[in-house]
């Protein structure tokens, strides 16, 4: 995919891939300034920082100015999972986590929350050249979210109107039989389960009671225990 067909579909900056805003967090220095040169020499316009506290905070001041954040997993004041976490729960930022170790459990606890992609030290230049496209995934799926909460609210404006219709047909025994459970309809919105930050933590807990091998989602619903919620839900 070319950054140009991408922004058939999706609004993005002039020039784009080019100007990428990466948030760069490792407390090792020399990893730092590496992969800083790299990124800069894509072209993209990184910010640098040396743990996962100052990262956060930043990001809590300035969410606007940043595309994507990069992030080592070991850090010895908050590590990358932690920051990701957060990450997660209070802004709409791609996370890509980066480790010199490469087990499975590790790079499938990174996965489980949240992160779009886990990268194995050394990084190399080829890897970074592409993470441009988890920026344009995460528009579009915020896009997506946007289009049907538009039409979601369509829907309501438009229900007064079919509530009258209702109505003028009667309310003889035969009109209920056509009409249906007037319960149905309320029954499916109750089912629309929201994602709030108390739920996602609530499958953060399931996942580390259960363990990174055994998180699959039969289970976590059984743990989790929330009415309505699907394994559709849980797997993404």
């Amino acid at each position: 995919m070319a950054a140009a067909e991408a922004n058939d579909s999706v609004r993005l900056p002039p020039g784009f891939p080019k100007g990428l805003r990466v948030l760069l967090v490792d407390d090792d220095s020399l990893c730092l300034k590496v992969v800083e040169r790299m990124l800069c020499s894509c072209e993209y316009s990184v910010t640098t920082c040396t743990n996962g506290k100052n990262a956060l905070q930043m990001l809590r001041e300035r969410p606007s100015d940043f595309d994507l954040v990069l992030s080592d997993v070991y850090m010895p004041d908050m590590d990358g999972f932690k920051l990701l976490e957060l990450v997660g729960l209070e802004m709409d930022l791609p996370v890509i986590m980066m480790s010199s170790n490469g087990e499975t459990g590790t790079v499938l606890r990174g996965v489980t929350h949240g992160a779009v992609d886990f990268l194995i030290k050394p990084v190399r230049i080829e890897e970074l050249r592409n993470v441009w496209q988890h920026v344009v995934r995460r528009k579009r799926e915020l896009a997506k979210e946007q289009d049907s909460e538009d039409h979601s609210q369509d829907g309501k404006e438009d229900a007064p109107d079919a509530s009258r219709k209702r109505k003028d047909l009667g309310s003889g025994p035969g009109d209920l039989e056509r009409s249906g459970d007037p319960d149905e309809g309320n029954a499916s919105k109750k089912a629309r389960v929201v994602w709030s930050v108390e739920m996602h933590q609530q499958f953060v807990n399931a996942v580390n009671q259960l363990g990174i091998d055994k998180a699959v989602p039969k289970k976590i619903l059984e743990i989790m225990n929330v009415d309505g919620l699907t394994r559709e839900n849980v797997a993404s």
